[in-house]
């Protein structure tokens, strides 16, 4: 079976500013492999069997290789990285459409194309249901657990009250839900292959796409304004006995009147 996971690599801070056209300005932030991605390929590695495939597929700019080779040590065998000057500013239609057209020339007979729910930067969650629609195929969200099933796949969809089990075919999109809070680790052997490792790079060309068709240019939205919000909290700790001085804090605190 071969595996495709498309993953994404993210500011490694939530103190992540925007330039004057609403993209974010990653100059000087480090760099991480998106977590939700990591499970999505943690998944993948996870039901490899003997003479399976996992391939790592990423847009980005040239830096985004560094997520990649994170995907290798973790058991990626293969990576690509779609990078391209016009690609720069991309909104979820316009990343969609460059994942779709990936998959549908360089891989369009894997048997599940893996993502995770969202990326901790744009937080849309929208980009695997989009690519599931361009590309004809079913879709499954929320999902917890994948299972290999005879020629098909059983997944766990989890709607934080109620936990759904069903049959996904073949050739579907699923979106992983959940994060390891305590993240992998590859071996030493695992890092050190990596290393020399190829990543296979590839442009709008390669995918057949027109300039007009990718990156800002081809985005359907536009972003109005964006302004940052810094969240302050006041902490106040007291002591008091006295029910009815407490009442009377808390209501002070609240703004409420008697």
């Amino acid at each position: 079976m071969r595996f495709i996971v498309a993953v994404k690599q993210v500011p490694d801070t939530f103190s992540v500013s925007v330039d004057e056209d609403g993209n974010l300005d990653r100059k000087g932030v480090p760099s991480v492999l998106n977590p939700y991605c990591e499970t999505a390929l943690m998944t993948a590695v996870g039901m490899k069997g003997e003479g399976d495939e996992v391939i790592a597929v990423t847009m980005g700019p040239p830096q985004a290789e560094s997520a990649l080779r994170r995907c290798m040590e973790l058991g990626a065998d293969k990576a690509y990285l779609l990078t391209d000057p016009a690609f720069a500013g991309a909104d979820v239609w316009a990343t969609s459409r460059a994942l779709n057209a990936f998959f549908c020339r360089y891989c369009c007979d894997a048997d599940l194309f893996l993502f995770g729910r969202q990326t901790i930067d744009g937080d849309t969650g929208q980009v695997p249901a989009e690519v599931a629609q361009m590309m004809g195929v079913q879709q499954f969200y929320y999902v917890s657990e994948v299972v290999r099933d005879g020629d098909g796949f059983t997944v766990s969809q989890d709607y934080g009250d109620s936990l759904r089990r069903c049959r996904v075919p073949r050739g579907s999109v699923i979106s992983m839900d959940s994060v390891d809070p305590n993240g992998h680790f590859p071996s030493a052997t695992q890092f050190l292959d990596a290393m020399d490792r190829e990543i296979v790079v590839l442009d709008r060309v390669a995918l057949g796409l027109g300039l007009y068709s990718v990156g800002n240019k081809g985005s359907n939205t536009r972003i109005i304004s964006t302004t940052t919000v810094n969240p302050s909290r006041r902490n106040r700790k007291v002591m008091i006995r006295d029910p009815s001085v407490a009442a009377g804090v808390l209501m002070d605190e609240l703004g409420v009147s008697e």
